[in-house]
């Protein structure tokens, strides 16, 4: 099966009408990035833009299971159920930069395992025992919820205790390309989530409005550091140093702040045309689709984009046409 086209987004107040435009454009999912610190709810975002769409898959991604009680999430994916049927997907994580806004850790992928197989367990209707006790969702008719409620729940996995896990108990895993060009590690629906700009006739990597653009996603390659596709890079090495220079408790804030969303002015400093040509997936039309193919080939059945900048529909456009070449 030919790999699909998926969007993700880093969650503003903008997202429900894009995601309106996603659907026009023929995308078949798109997913909310959720961060507390720095994004608009993902859930209300969603529920609003259930109302704008007919056929567009919506999700969050990725739920955390050290920021909401399993029954939390549970109640949220029945009632965006009930106002998109069929179309809502959930996906698990045991969070990275999202936790670390907030000055903690990530869940350990136990915890995370745990979670997805209690969240189907409550949303199927059954009683499940956790810290000692059992509970069950109580949605009578009057709430509108019904139950029970089958709803793909994914894991995003970036390692091999993720893959583990999700091989165990998911339908299916959002992961990213950045972890070298191996063969992905799952038999299920892969999809890959990443970033990057379609130049207009004449434009560099280089070009203020390049920068502009894709600058908020590019600059997660800069805070990948040594592990990101710039190791060893000037401006990987630049930015680095930034950050070490910093006292250790500040430094994952440092790094993080303005996830994919927006851009720092440690992120400026060293944020130039190698780091959008290295660090995302952009240019012509032509080299976006032939990097599109070897993704594919990798082993991706979805490839999840994710727009930057301040013209977020000039991005979505631009990048399906890409994509249908």
């Amino acid at each position: 099966m030919a790999m699909e086209l998926a969007c993700t987004f880093s969650t503003s107040i903008a997202t429900p009408e894009h995601i309106r435009i996603a659907e026009e454009l023929g995308y078949v999912s798109a997913w909310c990035h959720y961060s507390p610190a720095i994004y608009a709810d993902p859930w209300m975002m969603l529920a609003l833009a259930s109302e704008r769409t007919t056929r567009i898959g919506l999700g969050v991604a990725v739920v955390v299971p050290r920021f909401r009680h399993v029954a939390d999430v549970a109640g949220c994916t029945a009632t965006l159920t009930q106002l998109a049927p069929g179309r809502v997907t959930v996906a698990v994580g045991s969070g990275f930069s999202s936790t670390a806004l907030l000055g903690g850790r990530g869940t350990t992928w136990a915890s995370v395992e745990a979670f997805v197989t209690n969240l189907r367990a409550l949303l199927g209707g059954e009683r499940i025992e956790l810290d000692g006790r059992s509970m069950s969702l109580l949605h009578s008719k009057e709430s509108g919820i019904s139950l029970p409620i089958e709803v793909p729940i994914w894991v995003a996995a970036h390692g091999p205790k993720a893959f583990g896990v999700a091989s165990r108990v998911a339908d299916g895993v959002i992961t990213n390309p950045t972890h070298g060009n191996e063969k992905i590690p799952f038999e299920g629906t892969c999809g890959l989530s990443y970033y990057g700009t379609v130049l207009d006739p004449g434009e560099a990597f280089d070009d203020p409005a390049v920068i502009e653009r894709v600058g908020p996603t590019a600059a997660l390659a800069l805070h990948m550091g040594p592990y990101g596709p710039l190791s060893g890079s000037v401006e990987e090495k630049g930015f680095t140093e930034q950050i070490n220079a910093l006292p250790e408790e500040d430094r994952l804030v440092a790094t993080h702040r303005g996830h994919l969303i927006s851009l720092t002015d440690l992120d400026r400093r060293f944020l130039n045309g190698n780091v959008v040509r290295d660090g995302t997936l952009s240019g012509t039309p032509a080299e976006i689709r032939a990097g599109l193919d070897a993704l594919e080939e990798a082993g991706a059945s979805r490839f999840c984009y994710t727009p930057a900048g301040s013209d977020i529909p000039r991005e979505l456009e631009a990048f399906a046409k890409a994509f249908h070449l």
